[in-house]
């Protein structure tokens, strides 16, 4: 660590040359309503844009556009002539290092970087496009670089990756000045998208936008700024598309930042936390201490804005929140073709009260607790895989008894908690009885719940085990080996109208989530239960859905050699999830 922060200082001493600083947004201080204005509810990711909260943000500037591939490649050549930065198999990695910055060609088909004699160049003429095939360090590395530049002082320690929130160097955006500045302030109403609520694909890189760049070799990116409000032409641009001409419409926000919705994800500084607005401090909130684990039974940090590729919109609303697993139907193991980052520069850091990451608190049945720790403990692994750092404690668990935070839905177990280790009893090497839940918080308007016990494979099969709806909505637990309670639809595993016990196969931890649907009415189903399958009991609830609860368990199967998934042919689509 003391030895890249020494090299970039003496970097930053020798004037190593650059060219013109990133354009940047001045944003004013100000405080706004973080979160979902709309009542947007993902029946398989929602609940993380929730509950709404009031947050203060001191003034900072934001970069106007993405990091283009050609500003990237300029911090790659003069990192590579200063020796702190090499190229391994196709990969740039810090001198020695192992975390991987970012892709060439030579790695990735998708990549604009050459490695070609021992010299980067941009491939593709796509000097103007963002920046893709990066990793969270290569942004953050990036930051430090550019900070050298401009004679200000780093902010990430490159051995554990922390920010110092209290240095005026750059860095990537929190979340919260994110959504902030992608608001450009329109808080009077709240909007879904940075020129409001109207989806608009002339104003964004949308998989809904005709632009002349959706053809050819993908990444399907366009260069930043693009969407202007101007008419652009092919003789200016080279763009692989047939039309001569484009008409754009402005998609800048309020403070003039542009692609803020689509074209590429954008990495923030966060990890991403599932529950974190539930106990986000209210001034200059700087992330969790460490995040949820996903699918693989790790934590990933934040990204934001939406991209060209995937998703109704791009998914490219301000209040969207992602893990940045969730790139697409290969996840964890999708292209990063379509994720940069941009850059922020705080006003006055130093100045401000010591900042520090927000130590993860657990609320009932959603994080840690009995059955493993899902982050672990000190530095290392935790149970499920996670690798954590700093080596902080999470602190003890919330009283069952305390009131859901902002009233959101919360499914617990009192046999395990969010990211603990299924009891065997539970699963077909034990009794292979019914896991006991409880929940609290229903939306208002709540008339009926349904349950869906599920497991995505990693070649994105989906598989489930449970399928329960037409449960009263008086009722607010399900006991164990629960009879007469609600229908039973099928399972994936052998058909039948019942609960079917997992069988993990295969080496390593499998995450299996139990997600609870609070529903405005009974859904309508005309067929037979033994015919309702996830994807029917889905499509059944989806106009219905008010909130949605999620409680992530692990199972791993002692003494059980071979790939594979779980027991059972798995006939459903991909979790649909908020890419």
């Amino acid at each position: 660590m003391r030895q890249v922060h020494w090299i970039w200082a003496l970097a930053m001493l020798q004037g190593v040359a650059a060219g013109a600083p990133p354009k940047m947004a001045a944003i004013p201080a100000g405080e706004f309503e973080m979160g979902d204005h709309h009542g947007f509810v993902d029946p398989k990711h929602g609940g993380d844009e929730a509950p709404i909260h009031s947050v203060r943000l001191d003034a900072f500037q934001m970069g106007v556009y993405a990091v283009t591939t050609a500003e990237y490649c300029e911090f790659l050549d003069s990192a590579l002539t200063q020796r702190m930065v090499e190229v391994r198999d196709g990969g740039v990695y810090l001198v020695g290092g192992k975390d991987l910055l970012c892709e060439t060609r030579g790695m990735s088909p998708y990549s604009r970087i050459g490695w070609i004699g021992g010299k980067l160049s941009v491939l593709d003429r796509k000097e103007s496009h963002p920046i893709v095939c990066i990793r969270w360090p290569g942004a953050a590395v990036y930051c430090n670089w550019l900070s050298a530049q401009e004679r200000r002082p780093l902010c990430y320690d490159t051995d554990t990756w922390d920010c110092d929130f209290n240095r005026s160097g750059f860095r990537l955006p929190t979340e919260a000045e994110w959504e902030y500045a992608a608001r450009g302030g329109l808080h009077n109403p709240y909007r879904n998208f940075p020129w409001g609520d109207e989806p608009d694909a002339t104003r964004a890189n949308w998989p809904e936008s005709k632009n002349p760049f959706r053809a050819g070799p993908q990444p399907w990116t366009t260069p930043v700024g693009f969407f202007d409000g101007k008419m652009h032409r092919k003789a200016d641009f080279g763009w692989p598309g047939a039309q001569e001409s484009f008409q754009t419409s402005n998609g800048a926000n309020g403070y003039g930042l542009y692609d803020m919705s689509g074209n590429v994800w954008q990495f923030i500084n966060d990890w991403y936390g599932r529950d974190y607005y539930a106990y986000s401090p209210a001034e200059n909130p700087p992330g969790p201490a460490s995040g949820s684990l996903v699918q693989d039974g790790k934590p990933y940090r934040g990204m934001r804005g939406g991209n060209w590729y995937n998703g109704e919109n791009g998914h490219g609303r301000v209040s969207n929140r992602n893990p940045s697993y969730y790139r697409g139907p290969q996840d964890p193991d999708h292209p990063y073709y379509h994720l940069g980052f941009r850059v922020v520069l705080p006003a006055n850091a130093e100045s401000r009260p010591v900042i520090k990451p927000t130590p993860v608190q657990r609320i009932p049945g959603r994080e840690g607790g009995k059955g493993g720790d899902p982050g672990g403990k000190g530095k290392g692994k935790g149970k499920g895989g996670g690798e954590r750092r700093g080596g902080e404690d999470r602190p003890q668990a919330t009283s069952p008894e305390q009131p859901a935070h902002g009233g959101s839905l919360v499914l617990s177990s009192p046999e395990v908690s969010d990211g603990g280790t299924l009891p065997k009893e539970f699963t077909g090497d034990g009794e292979s009885a019914t896991l006991p839940l409880e929940w609290r918080g229903a939306p208002p308007g709540t008339k009926s719940y349904a349950l869906i016990m599920d497991h995505i494979a990693p070649e994105g099969e989906a598989k489930w085990y449970w399928t329960l709806y037409d449960i009263p909505a008086t009722v607010k637990s399900l006991p164990k080996n629960v009879r007469g309670v609600g229908t039973l639809g099928n399972n994936s595993i052998n058909g039948q109208t019942e609960y079917a016990p997992p069988h993990s196969k295969g080496p390593g931890a499998k995450i299996y989530v139990y997600t609870l649907y609070a529903l405005l009415a009974p859904p309508r189903i005309s067929v037979p239960p033994a015919q309702v399958d996830r994807e029917a009991l889905l499509n059944a609830i989806k106009d219905l859905t008010l909130g949605t609860a999620e409680l992530h368990v692990t199972y791993t199967r002692e003494g059980v050699d071979g790939g594979g998934g779980n027991r059972g042919g798995g006939q459903g689509a991909q979790r649909n999830r908020k890419e």
